[in-house]
């Protein structure tokens, strides 16, 4: 009887796609082949983020670059189970770290009666630095570069838990006035909780424990009574210092022969989740224009404390991301990051898109750099990345193809040299300098 082939020996790592016949390594080799260093890249190249992940029941329209995602949708606070979907959903999405990116010079013009002077703004845009320094929402196993928390009762943490000031424990409104009626004791208070939620250990029996917790003070703010009250998700990030990137960055960017004045900035987007119950008090308080009017009529002297009297403030759940995990000196531990390179490494890798878009000169409300526009760029050379176009049309490259296959006729040849004439002003420019004050 003629032997069976032996099975492919099991692979000894997870792969995160499956390779075909023809890319599966030779089962020996004597002297195996080592690949070269990358190039400073990721690591791990995370799923996509997009905004409709981060969409609320009710929230009006919002961008990467807010910091706050605002709902009045009454089944939020009406609906524990809604509330409890909705917050346990965005607990597991990270907040969007934002590094803007400006160039300015100063132009001065004298008319021989008045002389006068206009900030010109070169380029101005930002990185949206998320999927290229953080990780965890795509993981089952976070290793710590995600940490969710809840608050519980009995863990003696001030913060809001349905008053209107930091406390160490939940104070229902029922439970309060029993708890007068029987000479203000402890007993009587967890007595009246226990009585609002019945039953509800056996409802969280397939929760965690955070869960249950989270479902426990979804259910206490939807059964609260106060006509202005709001629930907020907090998201925090740690192990991140945009210093040495900006460095990085500003030193590209001076290498284009850039004159003018640089400025870097750093912000948080998405940095929190507030759902307000549907009184005009709160929506007059989120309103832009009436904000304006407060502040300019002065009428937040009488504004303010009123609100501040009748909100039940809810601030129990947060998610923390962390960029970097320092376990301290002396713990013979070095300093590790989620995607594998440190700031000035995130700054190599993101100096290809940055140098481009300032380039270009790209500016305006929509001037977002994502990760597959530093990817985009990756290996290519200084000349490539200048001249490249930020989104070349499909005519243009048509056009190349009938010249480089000497079939370009008269025009061809016509869009070609206004072309040229584009690409020696670009180089007059990169030596000559651009960008300084007039």
């Amino acid at each position: 009887m003629g032997r069976l082939p032996a099975d492919p020996p099991a692979s000894s790592s997870l792969s995160l796609h499956t390779l075909d016949n023809d890319d599966l390594p030779p089962p020996y080799t004597d002297e195996p082949e080592f690949p070269a260093a990358p190039a400073p890249q990721p690591a791990f190249q995370p799923l996509r983020l997009s905004d409709s992940a981060y969409h609320v029941p009710g929230a009006k329209s919002f961008t990467v670059c807010d910091a706050r995602i605002v709902t009045y949708a009454p089944q939020l606070s009406n609906n524990s189970d809604e509330l409890f979907r909705v917050i346990r959903r965005q607990m597991r999405l990270p907040l969007r770290p934002l590094l803007g990116v400006q160039g300015t010079h100063t132009e001065s013009s004298n008319d021989g009666k008045k002389k006068t002077s206009n900030n010109v703004t070169d380029f101005s845009f930002q990185l949206d630095l998320a999927e290229t320094m953080l990780r965890g929402w795509d993981e089952p196993l976070t290793l710590n570069w995600m940490e969710t928390g809840v608050l519980k009762d009995g863990d003696e943490q001030k913060a809001f838990r349905g008053g209107i000031l930091r406390s160490r424990r939940y104070k229902p409104r029922a439970a309060r006035a029993k708890a007068i009626s029987l000479d203000d004791s402890d007993a009587a208070l967890l007595e009246s909780e226990a009585d609002v939620f019945e039953g509800e250990d056996s409802e969280n029996a397939g929760l965690s424990e955070q869960e249950a917790d989270l479902q426990m003070w979804c259910k206490r703010f939807c059964s609260d009574l106060a006509p202005v009250k709001s629930f907020t998700l907090h998201r925090e990030l740690r192990g991140f210092d945009f210093k040495p990137m900006r460095n990085i960055l500003a030193s590209h960017i001076r290498s284009l022969n850039y004159q003018g004045t640089t400025n870097f900035w750093f912000k948080k987007g998405y940095s929190s989740v507030t759902i307000y119950s549907p009184h005009w008090i709160n929506q007059l308080r989120t309103n832009k224009f009436v904000w304006w009017a407060v502040v300019l009529l002065q009428l937040w002297i009488i504004t303010w404390p009123i609100i501040w009297l009748m909100e039940k403030r809810y601030e129990v759940a947060r998610s923390q991301w962390n960029a970097s995990l320092d376990p301290g000196s002396g713990s013979g531990l070095i300093k590790c990051y989620a995607q594998g390179h440190d700031e000035t490494q995130l700054g190599e890798f993101w100096a290809p898109a940055v140098k481009q878009a300032a380039w270009s000169r790209r500016r305006g409300s929509d001037a977002l750099l994502t990760r597959q526009d530093a990817e985009r760029l990756k290996g290519m050379s200084n000349e490539q990345i200048l001249r490249i176009q930020t989104c070349e049309s499909e005519a243009e490259r048509q056009r190349r193809e009938r010249v480089h296959s000497g079939q370009g006729g008269f025009m061809d040849g016509v869009v070609g040299l206004v072309r040229g004439v584009s690409e020696a002003s670009q180089d007059y420019r990169l030596g000559m300098g651009w960008g300084a004050n007039t």
